[in-house]
């Protein structure tokens, strides 16, 4: 496998290493996603009907509810959310998930941003990988 390393910014910190579901689309996690499997079930979004439970998740912007953050932690708690979140630019509200699953469920989910130009070099990759102490991620192709 290729590997390229991004600079990205940090939002959540932690170790991950895990394959890519990439989308073009905003995402909502309250009614877009199946918080008892991690199905999508957004039909509007490109990678819908398509599960992220233990995939990296990026898309670019965060949409809708405020309720995204317990729809993340209730993933969690079934062991259905995504092993971790790429964005342009992170929704507070979605921050919120995995903020406190780190405190609640002792579970690190790294969320981090990258600029337009690196998100969509992310378009093909495999897998990605997360550091605690970086601020890069490794993209494999």
């Amino acid at each position: 496998m290729e590997k390229v390393s991004i600079k990205c910014k940090v939002a959540v910190s932690g170790n991950v290493r895990a394959k890519l579901l990439y989308s073009k689309d905003s995402f909502c996690f309250w009614g877009g996603a199946d918080p008892q499997s991690g199905l999508i079930r957004d039909n509007r979004s490109d990678c819908y009907e398509k599960n992220m439970a233990g995939q990296v998740l990026a898309f670019p912007f965060g949409k809708g509810s405020s309720g995204a953050g317990l729809v993340i932690l209730e993933q969690v708690r079934l062991d259905c959310a995504p092993a971790a979140i790429i964005n342009l630019r992170s929704d507070p509200v979605i921050l919120t998930g995995p903020l406190i699953a780190k405190h609640f469920y002792n579970k690190s989910i790294p969320v981090v941003n990258l600029s337009e130009e690196d998100y969509e070099k992310l378009e093909g990759a495999k897998e990605i990988e997360f550091f605690e102490d970086k601020d890069y991620i490794d993209v494999y192709y």
